[in-house]
């Protein structure tokens, strides 16, 4: 195989934020690749919003396999035939979402058989399926459409990692194309199989993240001269805006641990030391320590210390405390802390937080994701007017009767009851529910302090 060095670098100027935006890539060899295609005309129209990619994105690169294409396309059995057809040649592995169930509009068997000259038939497996485990005797049942598959199509069951047995539902595979459902619950469950196959080989990529207290400006010759001095491995630039942390990331990856070493290091040979910044990612690991090392270093120790002392007090019964999430920096010093002293305290417990969800806003959702992934949370939804808040809350929550908040002095008291709708000062149906103000005597400063040192997580309001 002939091995292309390609060398590509994007410039975007950002007037508004005056930076620059660069990507550099260079090819990773020998790797298998991944095409996906999503089917449905919802998607198109923007009724229905599409997850599924992102979740096998980050699962198959895991497996070592470079993702290199994505596309959307509608209900229609030419052009779903068309895309399978020129992906399953170009591509080690093609996988689709959607299509699948009993409607009209369910037409991807159909896309799937044209694309390899197949025909359709009920494959008898999944008649068993349908009529035995789903119940539905009536062979007129439109339900009995998921059964009718391409011939040449195989079903691969799969196991289910908490129970060991084989899933209920299989997926289905016809040369290198697997088609799974497009309801996210099925999918995620479904693809877990096949992840747990490609997973068991020994294919990895290598990569290190470099972070860095500068723009791309500062570094970008060095990035560019190596890029061409390592032709095997990929590097990617990719600036942040309003992080206190750090202006921009450096991604450097490839298949080979050897070959991504020593790019780093040459990486960092040609850049002045002072603009890497250690940043962590995980600072929930080993929280105790990272917070101990904190302490021995900073000037009003006492602050933190009271804190932390409070939530013992406040979790001699973690069923009856929650924490409220919005995103910001003071609530994730909240549940940063309320996490060390679970983890001091040695419970097994889940932390509950609280999301009022007002707006649909997607990179807060992202965030409080994130958040529950990392510190392990239980999290209740409330989606209400802010009038309504509490007491849809406690309804939802009866049993709750602390809900913890992390609002600095500088706001003022005034502003943190407007903020909360004064749900501290509410009438007789609240007073099962206190709230408690943990930063309630602590500066800016204060709070900056030790969300820098330890790197805690937040989302960038402005």
């Amino acid at each position: 195989m002939i091995n292309f060095h390609c060398f590509y670098i994007r410039i975007k100027h950002c007037i508004m934020c005056a930076q620059v935006s660069s990507k550099f890539y260079a090819t990773i060899a020998n790797c298998p690749t991944a095409r996906i295609i999503v089917i449905g005309d919802e998607i198109l129209k923007g009724q229905v919003k599409d997850t599924n990619s992102y979740y096998m994105c980050n699962l198959l690169y895991k497996c070592g396999i470079k993702m290199k294409k994505i596309s959307v396309i509608g209900d229609n059995v030419e052009e779903i035939s068309k895309e399978i057809r020129d992906a399953s040649n170009k591509y080690t592995y093609v996988i689709t979402s959607g299509g699948i169930g009993p409607t009209h509009d369910d037409v991807t068997y159909e896309g799937l058989a044209k694309a390899f000259n197949d025909t359709l038939h009920y494959h008898p497996r999944l008649v068993d399926i349908i009529k035995y485990q789903f119940g539905i005797n009536d062979s007129s049942s439109l339900a009995y459409k998921m059964a009718r598959i391409p011939r040449k199509a195989s079903l691969k069951f799969g196991f289910n990692p908490s129970t060991g047995k084989p899933n209920t539902y299989p997926y289905i595979v016809l040369e290198n194309v697997y088609v799974f459902p497009g309801s996210p619950v099925f999918l995620e469950k479904s693809f877990q199989s096949l992840y747990q196959e490609l997973l068991s080989t020994d294919r990895r990529f290598i990569k290190e993240e470099l972070f860095i207290n500068a723009w791309e400006e500062v570094f970008v010759n060095a990035l560019s001269a190596v890029v061409k001095e390592f032709p095997n491995v990929t590097f990617g630039s990719y600036p942040v805006n309003n992080c206190r942390y750090f202006k921009t990331f450096v991604t450097i990856e490839s298949d080979n641990k050897n070959d991504t070493q020593k790019a780093k290091e040459r990486f960092y040979k040609l850049n002045p030391t002072d603009i890497f910044v250690n940043f962590d990612r995980t600072p929930h690991i080993d929280c105790i320590t990272k917070y101990n090392k904190f302490l021995r270093s900073c000037s009003r120790r006492s602050i933190y210390e009271q804190a932390l002392e409070k939530l013992r007090q406040l979790y001699q019964n973690f069923e009856d405390v929650s924490i409220h999430i919005d995103g910001s920096i003071e609530s994730s010093i909240v549940i940063h802390l309320a996490y060390i002293c679970k983890t001091q305290s040695h419970f097994n417990n889940k932390l509950q937080v609280i999301y009022f969800k007002e707006t649909q806003s997607v990179d807060l959702e992202e965030f409080v994701k994130e958040m529950i992934d990392k510190y392990s949370l239980a999290v209740y939804i409330v989606e209400a007017a802010p009038d309504e808040r509490i007491n849809k809350l406690i309804f939802m929550q009866p049993h709750l009767r602390k809900l913890l908040i992390g609002k600095i002095e500088e706001m003022g008291k005034n502003e943190v009851n407007r903020n909360y709708n004064n749900i501290s000062n509410a009438g007789h149906t609240h007073t099962q529910l206190q709230i408690y103000n943990l930063l309630h005597n602590w500066t800016n400063e204060d709070v900056w302090s030790l969300a820098s040192s330890l790197y805690l997580p937040y989302k960038s309001t402005t």
